[in-house]
């Protein structure tokens, strides 16, 4: 394991208790699927958004449950209530977890404490589990009270602007697979993300990007004819394997960041107290990331190609979208900088645990997608990025903007997050 600690996570982890390793991981992925709507669970699947700020307060409150018991790290949220040297960091780990999911998802309770009670059964009955059980429970209350006022609710969407003007973002339709008016235009999604308190990161705006580049200019114009060749599938330059890849990521980024993440640990071995560590550090930098890119969104009110391309001289579509079709369907926000691309703060993470050469096979969600396999993860950090483009949704300018967003918030986090104690 790379670590971007010293002394390393292993060698310090070595000396304590041990425990099965993947108790993190299973609850990683339940916190996934539930928040996906995916199998065993069922309901509506929450946007990224939504998504990822769960995924880290359910990360926090295994990091500080099982800290409390190993005491090997800095406390998040300045969280003090130690247990017991001796109990299962197994149950608190798991009741930690389980309290976080059921707070944010209460009708699906039901198969959460089924997945708890197998996730705690091979553990021995008596005070030790007892106390594990209670330190996640203290921890996921915690972290649950610390978030309840962090500006995600109410939910706020964006009607569009008053009159349309040259880049200025304006609602997009729903094509494709819709071909042919009358289309649909949905209120750009949570205007409200601008404004939430992050994790780690010390206000939503501390990263923000540079501004886009003017219609009209050199780098905007290079920018525009990519997409426009590359992101129509209409175009013989849009090949089926450039479809492939729009298709291949079109899923949530937050979905192949775990999957990539628990195939890492799980290769290199990483013990329970590695994994709260890794999994704390990750997902708030993935929900931090969130965070920033929709300040950075709003602020700019940044138009997608889809109305770029079809756009007459003062902004306005008045062809019924007929010059230009993308790929992908646009989603229903600004489109600068990219969400997607943010991805890499997921890999610069990954990296500096695990270094770049990596082989991963990795799955989407996106019906008749086989999956991938990649042998580095700098081949994510492109081909997620490119897909944008290639699914004519982004400029390459979006891309690079949220890339450089992602590293940032990548970088700030592994050094101001949750620490090893020295």
């Amino acid at each position: 394991m790379k670590s971007h600690y010293a002394p390393t996570l292993l060698a310090i982890l070595a000396l304590l208790p041990s425990a099965r390793a993947d108790v993190v991981t299973d609850w990683n992925l339940t916190s996934i699927q539930v928040s996906k709507a995916q199998a065993p669970f069922s309901g509506a699947a929450l946007n990224t958004n939504l998504a990822t700020r769960i995924h880290a307060i359910e990360s926090v409150a295994v990091y500080n449950a099982v800290n409390s018991i190993l005491q090997f790290g800095t406390s998040y949220g300045e969280y003090d209530v130690p247990a017991p040297a001796t109990a299962s960091v197994e149950a608190a780990a798991a009741k930690a977890a389980r309290d976080v999911l059921a707070n944010y998802f209460p009708s699906q309770t039901a198969t959460l404490d089924s997945l708890y009670e197998a996730s705690i059964a091979a553990i021995a009955d008596g005070q030790d589990k007892t106390d594990g059980i209670l330190a996640g429970s203290e921890a996921a209350s915690h972290i649950i009270a610390l978030r309840a006022n962090d500006g995600s609710s109410p939910n706020v969407t964006y009607a569009g602007p008053a009159a349309p003007g040259v880049g200025v973002y304006q609602l997009t339709p729903n094509i494709p697979p819709a071909t042919v008016p009358p289309f649909t235009f949905a209120n750009g999604i949570n205007q409200q993300w601008a404004a939430v308190t992050p994790f780690i990161l010390s206000s939503p705006g501390q990263f923000r990007p540079l501004p886009p580049p003017a219609v009209g200019t050199a780098r905007y114009v290079k920018a525009l004819n990519q997409v426009k060749v590359y992101g129509d599938p209409a175009n013989p330059r849009h090949t089926a394997e450039l479809q492939h890849i729009a298709q291949f990521y079109k899923q949530d980024a937050e979905i192949l960041d775990n999957e990539a993440a628990r195939l890492l640990s799980a290769s290199h071995n990483l013990s329970v107290a590695d994994n709260a560590l890794f999994f704390v550090t990750l997902d708030t930098a993935i929900a931090d990331t969130r965070i920033a890119e929709w300040e950075a969104k709003y602020f700019y009110l940044y138009w997608r190609p889809i109305t770029a391309l079809n756009a007459n001289g003062s902004g306005a579509v008045t062809n019924n979208y007929a010059a230009w079709k993308p790929a992908l369907v646009t989603p229903n926000h600004p489109s600068y900088p990219s969400g997607h691309s943010g991805t890499v703060v997921a890999i610069e993470v990954l990296r500096a645990y695990f270094g770049d050469f990596n082989t991963l096979t990795l799955h989407t969600t996106t019906a008749g997608e086989p999956a991938r396999t990649v042998t580095s993860l700098t081949q994510i950090e492109v081909d997620n990025g490119l897909s944008r483009i290639y699914g004519g949704i982004h400029f390459s300018f979006d891309n690079e903007a949220g890339q450089k967003l992602g590293r940032n918030v990548a970088n700030y986090v592994l050094a101001n997050g949750p620490q090893l104690n020295p």
